[in-house]
């Protein structure tokens, strides 16, 4: 193609359709949906679908048999041996365990997380979170964005509960 048929082309094409001039995505001129973001609950809309990514229920106090691991000055950190899972083949144990906060009635806070630990590896991949506040109410829960693994430090809560879990396992 000669170059003077090359520009009044461009033009033409441009002129015609207006959405290579100004980078636009054909239809755009239709609103799109607006995605919103709560407790874990994504709505479109204005279709108004709802997507909702299911998380594991922690269990009750009353259906849970919490274990004490040990403590310091700050928590108190126990496990759920009623929710206790062994993979035999991987070695690896899921559990719920409680991190319970030291503080006046009422001021501290309770974490619960869904955890997979390798007593082998001495290693932990947190999965889910709940928090609570001092009156047991919930304020958060979320799945744990980074769910890859850890090694756990020496003479920490998190070593006495891995030790704890090696425990239970050797006298089942």
């Amino acid at each position: 193609m000669k170059k003077s048929l090359f520009f009044p082309l461009l033009i033409v094409s441009l002129l015609s359709v207006p959405s290579l001039l100004f980078a636009q995505e054909a239809g755009s001129g239709a609103e799109k949906p607006a995605v919103s973001v709560a407790n874990n609950t994504k709505i479109a809309a204005p279709s108004g679908t709802v997507s909702q990514e299911v998380l594991p229920t922690p269990p009750s106090e009353e259906a849970a048999a919490w274990t004490l691991v040990g403590g310091n000055s700050s928590y108190e950190v126990y496990y759920d041996t009623r929710s206790l899972q062994y993979d035999e083949k991987t070695g690896i144990i899921t559990i719920w365990n409680k991190w319970v906060q030291k503080g006046a009635v009422g001021t501290g806070r309770t974490i619960l997380l869904q955890s997979k630990y390798d007593v082998r590896l001495r290693v932990v991949s947190d999965l889910v979170q709940y928090t609570y506040n001092g009156l047991g109410q919930e304020t958060g829960r979320e799945k744990v964005a980074d769910q890859s693994w850890y090694p756990l430090s020496p003479n920490t809560l998190g070593m006495e509960l891995c030790q704890a879990l090696k425990g239970y396992l050797l006298n089942q």
